[in-house]
């Protein structure tokens, strides 16, 4: 089958690989219909994180279901699947409590040894462990290129804007208006909070945010932790949502908001750069 495979630092080919099939009872073959690029790939492409050459990338996809292991009980074959970024049991202390992405069984598609040595999914099959809780059905009607947000960015924006802990009247501040960003200012709208700032650099990403429902602030023009303060008299917002994994961004997340605000981070660092500011964080409790 047909693969993108990473070759090294700034090398990524198509190349043909021998196509997966099942070992486990818990799996599914998946033959792939769709697939995303992510920003995390380029943190592989550009060698920030440590995989060997000849893994397969990506971890956004959908498909329809080949073959299923004796345990898979929710999908057989034929049907359209979009699945999780990664796997999870359902069982387990974490998921239990709703803390998917912490499963003990959990591994990331197409990153390679660094988290669990997953078949990516920029393939024409891939192997789902764990189906049964790592996949959902597509409903009739809706497109690949719609549900395949639900797989990564989607998800990915409304858990940080879950764990941000909006109340009706808050205000937020979302930093990066990347895919992951304008996913996280959407989704913050399901929670009412009367101003959703979004802060970047790019206009043409602050114009969606805006028709997203927010207020764009751009970084180039202001500072944007006085802008913020300026517009919640002085306060800082009520939480933010950090959408980048640079310290830059996550210096604003954390100066942006007021004392007893909440910070959610989701952006994907790809190097630890920067000092921590712990004395800012305990100052804001």
């Amino acid at each position: 089958m047909k693969a993108a495979v990473y070759g090294g630092e700034h090398e990524v080919q198509v190349t043909d690989v021998p196509k997966p099939s099942i070992s486990g009872s818990s799996e599914a073959l998946v033959k792939v219909t769709l697939g995303a690029i992510c920003g995390s790939d380029l943190h592989i492409y550009h060698g920030n994180i440590p995989i060997s050459p000849g893994k397969v990338l990506g971890h956004e996809f959908v498909g329809v279901v080949e073959d299923v292991g004796a345990e898979v009980k929710r999908f057989k074959p034929g049907d359209r699947v979009v699945s999780s970024f990664f796997t999870s049991c359902g069982h387990c202390a974490y998921c239990r409590k709703g803390w998917f992405n912490q499963c003990v069984d959990k591994a990331t598609f197409g990153f390679g040894e660094y988290y669990g040595d997953l078949g990516g999914g920029q393939s024409e099959y891939v192997v789902v462990p764990l189906a049964d809780h790592s996949m959902e059905p597509i409903p009739s009607g809706m497109s690949d290129e719609q549900a395949i947000f639900v797989g990564d960015i989607l998800a990915t924006g409304y858990f940080g804007a879950e764990r941000a802990e909006i109340t009706p009247g808050d205000s937020v501040a979302v930093i990066g208006a990347g895919p992951v960003g304008l996913m996280a200012t959407m989704c913050a709208q399901l929670f009412g909070p009367a101003r959703t700032f979004v802060v970047d650099m790019v206009e043409s990403r602050l114009e969606i945010a805006q028709e997203l429902g927010g207020i764009p602030i751009n970084a180039k023009d202001v500072h944007p932790v006085s802008a913020i303060q300026e517009q919640t008299g002085g306060l800082g917002a009520d939480s933010s949502i950090e959408c980048v994994g640079a310290a830059p961004a996550v210096d604003t997340a954390i100066r942006s908001v007021r004392g007893g605000g909440t910070i959610s981070m989701v952006g994907v660092p790809s190097v630890v750069t920067g000092e921590f500011p712990y004395l800012d964080i305990w100052l804001k409790s």
